[in-house]
């Protein structure tokens, strides 16, 4: 049975396929390793196997290519070096000496707010496959078109909570920076701090970060970094916070980047409770928009408050239908494991 390995620092010792594990994006592997399982591949971690029996190697983001590249790069090496663990395996160049330049592909997950190195057309061209959420870029043969990360078929069970026993607004991410002139890590605090201060009863945060200085300004300076009132703490599941919401903010790490949307809506829409969504300028291609608030339609978060506080019941409930319609239909299927899992063994003739 030839093997199938995935390369990625994060992704290692097959931990990817721990069926223990509820992260939405690594079980989804357990699902693909299954189907190819059924079709002679052995999908598996890359760690120290060989490539003498490998019809593929699969490169997720760009520090899977290049690990050591940029300020990152370097502070991972350093890290790495201190820890005393073997550094990360340059498993592109042994591609390339094995005569495997047919056989690797790249997947790009991450926005260029996050992996900037993602999006240089230099790293494209050493890859004959790309799989993108990328629309600017989708062209079925070189780029394929995938959804950004493969959601499970299965949700687990949310309690209906009636419209009047529900709170206003919440928040669940965490608290991140970037110097991308499209990111809305800024707006989404921004978005925060308004309803604290105008909605202190109504909204509360949620998430990792938000207790601790966050950037390289709040680090050398403690002072800066803000205390949100609202904050309380993380959350193991956020199905087990969202239902008791109205509202739920869902801001991308960027805006305008045609085709990404993460899970982040998603995660929202099952749990019965309303995204208020701020991301990819075509979001309406892949979501019902009568089943999300659209936050490019308010000139303000005053204008945004004003109108989530007068939302009635009736409003509501309709909201409620169409989630259920749309999760029920063609377009949200696209976005879950089994279609994710079919893209790939068709692009890769598998």
């Amino acid at each position: 049975m030839k093997s199938i390995l995935i390369h990625s620092p994060s992704m290692q010792n097959n931990s990817i396929f721990d069926p223990d594990d509820w992260n939405l994006f690594y079980n989804s592997w357990i699902y693909l390793r299954d189907k190819l399982f059924e079709k002679g591949y052995a999908l598996k971690t890359s760690d120290d196997q060989p490539l003498s029996d490998c019809a593929f190697v699969w490169f997720h983001d760009a520090y899977s290519v290049v690990p050591y590249l940029g300020a990152k790069g370097i502070a991972r090496r350093i890290k790495t070096y201190l820890s005393g663990k073997k550094p990360f395996r340059n498993l592109y160049q042994e591609c390339i000496d094995a005569g495997m330049q047919e056989r690797i592909v790249l997947f790009l997950s991450e926005p260029p707010s996050v992996t900037p190195a993602n999006w240089d057309p230099r790293l494209h061209t050493l890859f004959p496959i790309i799989f993108t959420w990328n629309d600017d870029l989708v062209d079925e043969k070189k780029f394929i078109k995938i959804y950004t990360y493969p959601l499970q078929v299965h949700y687990p069970k949310v309690p209906d909570i009636p419209f009047d026993k529900k709170k206003l607004l919440v928040n669940i991410s965490m608290n991140k920076t970037s110097r991308h002139p499209r990111e809305l890590y800024s707006a989404r605090r921004a978005t925060i701090q308004h309803f604290e201060r105008y909605r202190p009863h109504d909204f509360d945060l949620f998430g990792i970060g938000w207790d601790r200085p966050v950037g390289v300004a709040q680090k050398i300076i403690p002072m800066l970094h803000p205390t949100y009132t609202s904050y309380r703490g993380t959350v193991q599941n956020k199905w087990d916070v969202l239902p008791y919401y109205r509202f739920a903010l869902c801001y991308e790490n960027i805006q305008g980047e045609l085709g990404y949307v993460s899970e982040k809506i998603f995660d929202i829409l099952r749990s019965g409770c309303v995204p208020i969504y701020w991301g990819t300028s075509n979001i309406e291609k892949y979501v019902d928009g009568a089943a999300f608030i659209d936050r490019r339609k308010f000139r303000s978060n005053a204008e945004l408050e004003d109108y989530l506080i007068n939302v009635t019941e009736r409003e509501y409930t309709q909201y409620q239908h169409a989630i259920r319609d749309y999760l029920a239909g063609e377009r949200f299927a696209r976005f879950l494991v089994p279609a994710y899992a079919e893209t790939i063994i068709h692009a890769l003739h598998l």
